[in-house]
Order: C-alpha cells, then structure tokens, then sequence
C-alpha cells in the first residue's frame, strides 16, 4: 500500500470496527450476507479498502446512514415555538416551507436579541441554498448574520462560537462557488485555525464543518485537499463518539481513494 492507501484502510477499519464493538455485533454477524468473516477482520485491521458496495451494505446493518441535515442540535431562539419549528423544518428538508416561515412578520417581530437575528438568518441562509441555490442571496444573508455580533473584514474575524465558526465557513463555501477563491480560502483557514478555541468546541453541529471544505475540494477535483479534510472531519466525528456525519465522512474518504487511484 501507499501512504494514502495505508490512510484511507484505516481509517474506514477503525470506524467499523468502533462502530461493530459499539453494537455489541461479531465479525461474524456483521459480514453476514455480505462478505466473509475474514474480509471484515482485513477490514479492521487496515489491511483491505470494501469496494462500494460491500462499503454501504456494512454502513447500512450498523444502521449508519448518509446525514443530509447541515445541523444536528437545535439553534436556540427567545421563542421556544420557533427554535422547535425550524429545526423541525430543516430536519425534514422542508426548505421552502422554512423560508416562508421565517418571512412570516410575527416570526420577525418575535426576534429581540443579536442571537435571535443571526440564527434566524443562518437558517434563512441555509433554506435559500438548498431549496434555491442563489449564491449571491446565501452570501448576503450570511454576511448579514455575522455583523450581528462580528466585524466582518476576513483580517479581523474572531469566531467565538458554533454559530459563528458555522456562519464563516457556510460563507466560504458559498465564496468558493462564486470563485472567490482567495477569500474562500482564507475564512476555511480562519476556522480551522481557531475552531479549537470554540466556547462550544464539541458541539455536533461543528461536525459538518471539514465536510463543507472537503466537498468544495471535490467540486475543484483537488482530491488530496480533500481527503485531507475528510480525514480530520472523521476524526472529529471519532473523538466525539458521535455519529453524525460519521458514514458521510467514510464515503467521501473512499470515493477520494477512488478517484486516487
């Protein structure tokens, strides 16, 4: 193997393996129907990358399945009612519903705080995204949620919590498309630089952070960039014991590899 073979087999057989023990399953049990019990134990060891298939039939009996939420713990308002109904939204990917709940004026009245506002627009933001796609809306609305309670010159960003280190790279994801990729690159330097000093630092929400990079990295076919990225975002995930994002991670570390190769 080369290194970044030797990389990628281990990472994917650490968190199987973390994953089976977590479980309580057997090699046996778990390779069940799908390969043998030999091939899950080269697995875990490293010494064997699953091709695909084998990869998502193992993700799916640890009942492990590709997250498509961008948050995993509320955002909290004032407004109890609406900290549960956003979520609630944005769980179930309701976006454009979101967007119209949001622009509902007591919805807007009910906001009496610099958290309120910037929560509200990073949900906005996000709604617009997926359900819009309108890169230079996105950018506004984020840049507009961070002034409420940061400069928003990139020299002078200091991100102190999970909203504010998901608003920045949400921001440089949203650069990148627009190919400013200079600033894109300096705002995922600025939260990966500073991210360990978030008041909030374990926070599951962070765990889409280096997915965020790493899909950009992707899009630009700059595959070591990204598998660096995936590489530290499932680490996050491991040192966490947490499991959001986590096969999101794994499948974008192997489709990396493939790509590699």
């Amino acid at each position: 193997m080369n290194n970044f073979e030797e990389l990628v087999s281990k990472k994917i057989g650490k968190t199987i393996k973390r994953e089976r023990l977590k479980q309580n399953i057997s090699q046996k049990e778990l390779a069940a129907g799908i390969c043998s019990k030999a091939m899950i134990s080269s697995i875990e060891h490293g010494d064997y990358i699953p091709n695909t298939a084998i990869f998502l039939a193992l993700y799916q009996k640890l009942n492990l399945s590709i997250d498509q939420n961008f948050l995993k713990e509320k955002l909290p308002f004032n407004n109890s009612t609406l900290t549960d109904t956003a979520f609630d939204l944005c769980s179930k990917h309701k976006y454009r519903e979101l967007i119209k709940y949001l622009s509902q004026q007591p919805i807007i009245s009910s906001l009496n705080n610099d958290q309120d506002f910037q929560n509200y627009y990073y949900y906005y933001g996000c709604a617009v995204y997926q359900s819009e796609h309108d890169l230079l809306d996105c950018q506004h609305y984020f840049e507009l949620a961070i002034t409420y309670s940061m400069n928003i010159d990139i020299d002078h960003l200091r991100p102190k919590n999970s909203i504010e280190f998901l608003l920045i790279n949400s921001l440089g994801v949203i650069y990148a498309e627009l190919h400013k990729t200079k600033e894109a690159s300096r705002l995922f330097e600025i939260v990966n630089k500073q991210i360990i000093s978030c008041r909030d630092a374990e926070s599951e929400n962070l765990n889409v952070i280096r997915y965020q990079q790493g899909c950009i990295f992707l899009k630009q076919k700059d595959y070591q960039s990204a598998l660096k990225s995936f590489v530290v975002g499932l680490d996050r995930v491991n040192n966490l014991n947490s499991t959001f994002m986590l096969n999101n991670y794994s499948a974008k570390i192997l489709e990396c590899y493939q790509s590699l190769t």
